[in-house]
């Protein structure tokens, strides 16, 4: 199985592929450390999104992927033991310096894996900041893989709410086939948000986890299932793995007037 990870490579390896031209993109993967309830570890949002773009970059021929980042902005997750929150400009600031080392080395096709909703802003903002100041430099940005999976299995793989919640159905299911030694399904609590106001998709609600859940964690995990995560996991690798692929056959290049 080749190695994919830039941490697990030597300076002699590196420069033999920099050389070769074998390296022309990276995987940035970004997590968090907070309660996911209590059948649930820590860290799903790093778990999940690094076996997604491990595999994926598996599947390609030219790209890395960077180790993830294993804290986010997890203040609105902090009711229960125990989030490890960085301010949302630290989560900026950090994304910031690794797209610039990136850029330092010549990589300048970024695919950025984020795992964990309380990070989708600052790491828009420091794509965006970076994009300003290279733009040579392309990203692309996966910011919430839990809104895709529903269409891309299908309106009735989920037993409801489309397998949304933090700590749900589907993160649950997906972090059993990730790490199933770190689940126990014995202490999952079905904690629909039903008491919670709804608008809709249009407008959002800055809620708190503990003005939604008594648990920590929403959604329906009793559903969830290693089976269901195998499956979610492979149609994410390949949607990631499928999307660099395009990207490569393009050059990256987006812009169709040219």
């Amino acid at each position: 199985m080749k190695k994919v990870f830039l941490n697990e490579f030597s300076t002699a390896e590196l420069e033999a592929m920099f050389a070769a031209g074998d390296i022309d993109s990276a995987i940035t993967v970004f997590g968090s450390c907070e309660s996911h309830g209590g059948h649930l570890p820590l860290g799903p949002d790093l778990f999940v999104p690094t076996e997604v773009a491990r595999q994926a970059a598996q599947r390609l021929a030219r790209t890395v992927v960077v180790p993830g980042v294993p804290f986010g902005t997890s203040m609105h997750y902090n009711a229960n033991p125990m989030a490890i929150s960085l301010r949302f400009e630290t989560v900026t600031a950090v994304a910031e310096d690794m797209f610039e080392s990136l850029l330092a080395y010549g990589i300048r096709h970024i695919f950025v894996l984020n795992g964990h909703d309380g990070n989708i802003a600052p790491l828009e903002i420091a794509q965006r900041k970076v994009k300003q100041r290279h733009p040579e430099a392309v990203f692309a940005y996966m910011p919430a893989w839990w809104y895709l999976v529903g269409n891309l299995l299908g309106d009735a793989f989920f037993a409801e709410w489309d397998g949304l919640g933090h700590g749900g159905e589907g993160e649950t299911s997906i972090t059993m086939a990730v790490r199933p030694e770190l689940c126990d399904l014995s202490k999952a609590v079905r904690q629909m948000p039903d008491d919670s106001i709804r608008l809709g998709e249009r407008v959002q609600i800055m809620w708190d986890i503990a003005e939604v859940s008594a648990t920590g964690a929403t959604g329906d995990p009793t559903r969830a299932s290693a089976e269901k995560g195998s499956k979610m996991l492979d149609a994410l690798v390949g949607l990631v793995a499928g999307s660099i692929r395009q990207l490569d056959d393009e050059g990256w290049r987006y812009d169709r007037r040219q």
